[in-house]
């Protein structure tokens, strides 16, 4: 389970057919079933990334709040000595050890995740506005930079 795999292997599957085509009752009802898949695993991988130029990423809302901060890159535990009070935490995921850091971030973009995860959870505990399964934080975002993070709309926007 630490190491779950692609998502899938080879050419990524096509998009799934419109569900227009189904009567309206039926629609709704598929509607609101993949929209509590994706609040409950992440959004598809369509949907994550960067956009507009690579200045936004967006991923799932996982705790309400925003704040502007300094990108503080941290892909484990032995680099919590790298960040200062303030900064914004940026990914792979968490585990509990990482409950450490929580009192002192403004907040933290996860490469991983969903709406039960550990570090939404967490950053609701805490009252730190967090995004998390934007697939490509950490891929895309280096330490210095400053970003907008929007807990509540699911959006770490680039800003110098």
């Amino acid at each position: 389970m630490a190491n779950p795999g692609p998502a899938h292997y080879g050419t990524p599957p096509p998009p799934p057919p419109p569900l227009t085509s189904l009567p309206p009752e039926a629609r709704r009802a598929n509607e609101s079933f993949l929209w509590t898949i994706e609040q409950v695993f992440g959004p598809d991988q369509r949907a994550g990334g960067p956009h507009a130029g690579n200045r936004v990423l967006s991923g799932v809302a996982a705790s309400p709040g925003t704040y502007r901060g300094t990108v503080r890159i941290v892909r484990d535990e032995t680099e919590f000595d790298r960040v200062r009070a303030g900064d914004v935490v940026v990914c792979p995921t968490t585990s509990p050890v990482w409950a450490l850091v929580f009192p002192i971030i403004g907040a933290l973009v996860t490469d991983e995740g969903g709406t039960l995860s550990h570090p939404a959870i967490i950053a609701r505990e805490h009252g730190v506005p967090a995004v998390v399964a934007t697939r490509v934080a950490t891929a895309t975002l280096r330490d210095g930079q400053v970003v907008a993070v929007d807990g509540g709309a699911g959006t770490a926007t680039v800003l110098g």
